[in-house]
């Protein structure tokens, strides 16, 4: 039996995506009107392209935040994301050594979108792989070879179901 957590988006997280989006249509607008009426014509069409693609991604980064699952099996943990963060990570039960709740932290991006995951370099922890949804509902899970930080719905009881879990 599987237990999956389907963790709860933070507002804020969601509305800077979600501005970011609206401006980029706006600049994708400007820039279609400058391409067609006026004297910049083919660099205008240039950046429009460029921002379609930059728009596509915010998009899909936007979806990816409410598509975040933690599944967890009698074997092992499942962050499930989306590939511009890093894809899913299989944490098998047994190599975790810790877990505990925690602040979201502060590092430097390796990899990823901010607000939302990816790889980081976390001082004190080192290279820790982020798939958050909000900055108040933190678990770290240290392994072996890997951190992890990851923020359940319920994050107190999603961690006493891991341990259950580790136990057996």
């Amino acid at each position: 039996m599987s237990v999956v957590n389907e963790p709860e988006v933070s507002k804020t997280t969601a509305w800077s995506y979600g501005l970011a989006v609206v401006a980029i249509a706006a600049f994708m607008l400007f820039f279609a009107f400058a391409g067609f009426f006026t004297p910049m014509e083919t660099g205008g069409i240039a950046v429009l392209v460029l921002l379609v693609f930059i728009e596509a991604i915010m998009l899909l980064l936007l979806r990816s935040l409410y598509r975040t699952r933690y599944v967890l099996t009698d074997e092992e943990l499942v962050i499930k994301t989306t590939k511009l963060i890093g894809g899913n990570k299989k944490i098998a039960l047994k190599s975790i050594n810790s877990i505990e709740t925690t602040f979201i932290p502060h590092g430097v991006r390796l990899f990823g979108a901010s607000l939302h995951g990816g790889y980081y370099r976390v001082p004190g922890l080192g290279s820790t792989f982020m798939a958050i949804t909000n900055l108040h509902d933190g678990l770290l899970i240290k392994t072996k070879n890997r951190n992890y930080i990851i923020t359940p719905k319920n994050r107190l009881d999603f961690k006493e179901a891991i341990e259950t879990k580790m136990s057996f």
